[in-house]
């Protein structure tokens, strides 16, 4: 199985989660992230030209990545629903359309470094998924526990 149809087949199961409600599950909210890091160490691993600079330009795109998963789960929606006591967690529409817009990127530049010197930079912004995902799942969690703790009270 390629790459790219691995990489679609994540992008269709994380798009078709995040639009609707869901309850939040602690113990599976790991899943997503470790599909990300198998994804882009097989996309690594794959790579011929690894340098310090390719590194840094990992290293980079993994803080940016965390920065807009830090921003996208501040927008994502996190009750308590008082008819089942259970947390659930909504995607905003603004957070779906940067998730969406960054992949794009990566895909149009994968497709483009082909022909071209770009295989790095393709690699590189497969980190920003990564760390935006690892990021919006830990804000998440964060007001999972924040909404857990004024529920016992």
């Amino acid at each position: 199985m390629s790459t790219l149809s691995i990489y679609l087949i994540v992008l269709v199961i994380i798009l078709l989660r995040m639009g609707k409600e869901k309850e939040i599950q602690p113990s599976r909210m790991w899943i997503t992230p470790a599909l990300f890091v198998w994804l882009a160490y097989s996309s690594i691993s794959h790579s011929l030209n690894l340098t310090a600079l390719s590194f840094l330009l990992y290293l980079v795109c993994l803080v940016v990545g965390l920065g807009i998963g830090a921003w996208r789960g501040s927008m994502d929606k996190v009750r308590l629903n008082p008819s089942t006591g259970k947390v659930t967690s909504q995607s905003s529409i603004g957070g779906i359309i940067i998730f969406m817009a960054v992949m794009l990127l990566r895909l149009l530049v994968g497709y483009w470094g082909k022909e071209h010197a770009l295989v790095s930079l393709s690699n590189a912004l497969l980190f920003i998924p990564l760390g935006s995902i690892c990021a919006r799942r830990y804000v998440i969690y964060m007001k999972y526990q924040r909404l857990q703790g004024q529920r016992r009270y």
